[in-house]
């Protein structure tokens, strides 16, 4: 009995002390824990954090561009207007008082392909002209010495035979068998075809 009240009076104290010195430590991390802050939550933060610097980021110049950036790139883009489709012999002609009165005839080839033989004829502006000994009939409907089309319609640039053009009408046995443009310097747009005959544009006579 006296040696464990020895014992007793000599671990209580040692007890109390540790408890006591525990208490002490435990104080002393909540005190340095309150003057640095509260930690950072670990999970949602970081996530959050993410979710913000994603919406900073700018938009992947890989991927489609946004709907803004389009429009603005559609709106620098130089507007092309269309142009009309329109055909030689439906377009207004206009013919300046200066050709008229500068240009009188022009001279048409005339080429048999059977015997080989080819005439010219002159033939006056606004006037008809049948080949010998047949029944084709060459109506020379205008002139222009520097053939030029746009939307608007047919005219001559200038006065000078740069690009030479006769509208023609051309009938057999009173039926219109062709009606277009021939040209001196391009006979192979929009020729004359005539298994016998070929008609070209050769020349010009001025007044």
């Amino acid at each position: 009995m006296a040696t464990l009240r020895k014992a007793l009076i000599v671990f209580v104290p040692v007890i109390v002390w540790v408890v006591l010195f525990g208490l002490g430590c435990q104080k002393k991390e909540d005190k340095e824990k309150a003057q640095k802050g509260p930690a950072a939550p670990i999970g949602p933060h970081v996530e959050e954090s993410a979710s913000l610097d994603k919406k900073q980021m700018p938009p992947d110049m890989g991927g489609e561009y946004p709907k803004e950036m389009m429009e603005a790139l559609q709106k620098m883009q130089p507007e092309k207007a269309a142009l009309p489709r329109v055909k030689k012999d439906h377009v207004p002609v206009s013919v300046s008082p200066d050709v008229r009165s500068k240009w009188k005839a022009v001279v048409i080839e005339v080429a048999n392909k059977q015997t080989n033989e080819q005439k010219d004829y002159v033939v006056d502006i606004n006037k008809s002209f049948v080949i010998p000994n047949t029944k084709i009939k060459i109506d020379v409907l205008a002139f222009l010495p520097d053939f030029s089309m746009s939307p608007k319609g047919i005219t001559s640039l200038s006065n000078e035979p740069k690009n030479p053009a006769v509208k023609v009408v051309i009938h057999e046995d009173d039926k219109k068998i062709f009606e277009s443009w021939l040209f001196q310097k391009l006979p192979t747009i929009h020729p004359f075809e005539h298994k016998v005959y070929g008609i070209k544009l050769k020349g010009q006579k001025p007044a």
